[in-house]
């Protein structure tokens, strides 16, 4: 009886053991889930960035050093490892990956061809740095003749065969170019609401002004392109009220000017690098949504995160811009 009590005791303690450890199991269980995760999402971070260096083709903008530590990134992450010849050309510059593949036409210059990758290689390198995703797919740009395009505008982006399409008599303009790329990384999928699209808009003319230090959209295009297209400049204060949002043709130019103004006048306010990323930041953890006002939420979301900077000396400031534009907080 003794050794079947000790029996019936020890399952017991055994037993109780088991069921005060589930709790610490799945704690455990969880945290290194939640590890790799992180981990996960950090290397595809560091990779995107890798094959955004080795993309450009610019040497001037990319060090040697920094050449070989994305090789080195990517070559360690890649399930099928480079031979020693495709390690030497990529560091060396020799080669580059492909990010952007140009359909031959006969609006396509070599000169100008040279001018869009590398201008589009930079800007793309600096939307990463902001936190953007870039879809990895090798992007199509077509330069098509005359000053639209299939009468579907001046210039767009079909992001069902990832392509940019201009009219050559916008071509020579790099911020109406950098602007379709822009829509990679900034529209949403599905069909957000209208002014929700303003302000996306808005945001693909402020990001290229921004890394172009130029205010204004289509400034470059020739004569007959600003015939049809008139110029924009964000430095002008005009008004949310402007913005038809039963107008897709209103949505699409005037929120562009509209909200790349307001950004813009932020921008002036906290300096390019400060502004650039409060903005990016703000709008990557916002999302469509079907309650309330995406203006006023949008804006609202901006004064908020304008708090952490520098002691929120700013916030009364960026809430003025957006009052003396018509909207109300």
């Amino acid at each position: 009886m003794a050794l079947e009590s000790w029996v019936d005791t020890a399952e017991k303690i055994s037993r109780m053991l088991s069921i005060a450890a589930i709790p610490v199991v799945i704690a455990f269980g969880g945290w290194l889930i939640q590890r790799q995760l992180q981990d996960q999402t950090i290397r595809r971070d560091y990779v995107q960035l890798a094959v955004s260096i080795l993309q450009n083709p610019d040497p001037s903008k990319i060090p040697p050093e920094i050449r070989e530590w994305a090789v080195d990134l990517l070559n360690e992450n890649s399930p099928t490892k480079l031979n020693a010849q495709a390690i030497a050309n990529l560091k060396s510059g020799k080669v580059t990956l492909p990010g952007f593949s140009f359909i031959p036409s006969a609006a396509l210059t070599p000169e100008l061809q040279k001018t869009l990758e590398i201008s589009l290689q930079n800007f793309k390198a600096s939307l990463v740095k902001l936190g953007f995703v870039v879809p990895p797919e090798t992007i199509s740009v077509k330069i098509s003749p005359g000053t639209v395009v299939d009468d579907k505008g001046v210039a767009f982006w079909d992001p069902t065969a990832h392509s940019i399409v201009v009219a050559s008599a916008f071509a020579t303009d790099d911020v109406s170019v950098l602007r379709q790329f822009a829509h990679t990384v900034l529209a949403p999928p599905g069909k957000p609401s209208p002014d929700y699209d303003a302000i996306e808009s808005g945001l693909a003319t402020y990001f290229p002004c921004s890394f172009t230090d130029n205010p204004e959209l289509a400034e470059k295009a020739s004569a007959a392109g600003k015939a049809i297209f008139h110029p924009q400049d964000l430095r002008k204060r005009r008004k949310f009220a402007e913005i038809r949002l039963d107008d897709w043709t209103s949505v699409q130019n005037d929120g562009s000017e509209v909200w790349g103004g307001a950004l813009w006048e932020i921008r002036q306010l906290l300096g390019p690098e400060t502004a650039d990323r409060f903005i990016a930041n703000t709008w990557q953890a916002f999302s469509p949504t079907k309650e309330g006002n995406a203006y006023v939420s949008f804006a609202n979301r901006l004064l908020a995160n304008s708090r952490s900077i520098k002691g929120g000396g700013y916030t009364e400031q960026v809430r003025e811009i957006f009052q003396r534009r018509g909207l109300r907080l």
